[in-house]
């Protein structure tokens, strides 16, 4: 890429999750060293502070008060904002303009989690198109949001934005088609492409993390995820705890990740009433590498109910060659099977014990799935190839 390129992203977001990884891991490429980056989001993101650095190159950073991510508490006031939304909406386009008409930058992409109701991103991609400046592209992380209200409105707004945009980007088939199924953002057959999301192929050091010990001996089981009911923690719960007594006395498991205090409290409830605190252990989020947290388990698992637009952490437990045992949902599909991966229906407490079992009883059984499994991200789902595929796209689109 060109020294002069200057790529300005824009991200609306709340928690840690795939979108920053997949952030971090293209800012990070080589492929991008001669770019310089902007990074515009909104001052409730957690998973961004001022302090945000890639490999110790400052990214510049604006940060905004987000009119589309209010939460409000009470029930009137959340009814309030919801008939608010369109109006907020329309001075956030204006919030936009206001912030990108300073800015230098040769290309926007808006760096949207999860498509689908009134987002920052959409009124960037609009506010960019009334300046008449620089090319424009929407990046799809997760699955179609369906509004609560507003349908029509939503309807409309995408026939502009995909009058605004030079190209749609998808981080996998799954992704694509739950929007090309529930909107009409690419009923005019607007540019688009999927680019599969890249794992960093690197070195990195084997260290064990202090909240991650516990008896040498013991077979340490983890997930790397959100506390969400959607996410599956519970589910590892009950399967867990029909594991037979020995079984169960092998092994601690380990919930890693922050969440909302409600699902938090429902899980420890969970944990409590099974008399599992010794054995299953709720950690927040964890400031390390997410090679080193994962490389700390024995295995990962990945149990999302519905849907999962791509699966970091899966991808990276095949990289670090810590087996994985993951449900069949999303984008999931596009990159593991049988010989990389246990893989299960979603919400199957009894094929979930059933695994657990082959697991602690023929452990051998995943050397081959490890084996496979590093070969397959390391070949075909690397960080080099993700980051030429974008370049060549904002180049041709």
């Amino acid at each position: 890429m060109e020294d002069n390129k200057i790529i300005t992203v824009m991200m609306e977001n709340l928690e840690y999750g795939g979108a920053t990884t997949h952030l971090k891991t293209l800012i990070k490429n080589k492929a991008f060293s001669n770019a310089k980056f902007i990074l515009v989001t909104n001052k409730t993101n957690k998973a961004i502070d001022k302090s945000f650095k890639i490999n110790n190159k400052k990214i510049e950073i604006f940060f905004y008060n987000s009119l589309n991510v209010l939460s409000p508490n009470t029930k009137l006031s959340k009814l309030i904002i919801l008939f608010l939304k369109p109006f907020l909406f329309l001075i956030s386009i204006f919030q936009m303009y206001n912030i990108l008409k300073k800015l230098e930058f040769n290309i926007l992409l808006a760096n949207c989690g999860g498509y689908g109701d009134f987002r920052s991103e959409m009124a960037s991609l609009i506010a960019n198109k009334l300046l008449k400046k620089r090319k424009s592209f929407l990046l799809i992380h997760h699955c179609y949001n369906r509004p609560l209200f507003w349908n029509f409105m939503i309807s409309k707004i995408n026939h502009l934005i995909a009058n605004c945009v030079d190209g749609i980007i998808f981080v996998s088939n799954a992704t694509k088609l739950t929007i090309k199924k529930n909107t009409t953002l690419l009923d005019n057959n607007v540019n688009n492409i999927v680019i599969h999301n890249g794992v960093e192929i690197k070195k990195f050091s084997k260290k064990l993390i202090p909240k991650l010990l516990t008896h040498p001996k013991k077979i340490k089981i983890g997930m790397l995820s959100r506390i969400e009911e959607y996410k599956g923690q519970m589910d590892l719960v009950e399967g867990f705890n029909r594991l037979p007594k020995k079984l169960k006395d092998k092994c601690k498991v380990f919930l890693v990740g922050n969440g909302k205090k409600r699902d938090i409290i429902v899980l420890k409830k969970k944990i409590q009433e099974y008399k599992l605190p010794g054995k299953i252990k709720i950690v927040n989020y964890l400031n390390e590498d997410s090679y080193k947290i994962i490389n700390n388990f024995d295995l990962l698992f990945s149990l999302t109910r519905d849907f999962e637009a791509f699966g970091y952490s899966i991808a990276e437990a095949l990289f670090v060659k810590t087996p994985v045992i993951c449900t069949n949902v999303g984008g999931i599909k596009e990159f593991v099977n049988k010989k990389n991966a246990i893989i299960l229906p979603p919400n199957n407490i009894y094929l979930i014990k059933r695994s657990l079992i082959d697991f602690l009883t023929k452990k051998k059984l995943f050397n081959n799935k490890q084996k496979n499994g590093y070969k397959l991200i390391k070949d075909k789902f690397n960080s080099d190839i993700m980051s030429k595929k974008f370049i060549e796209y904002f180049s041709h689109a």
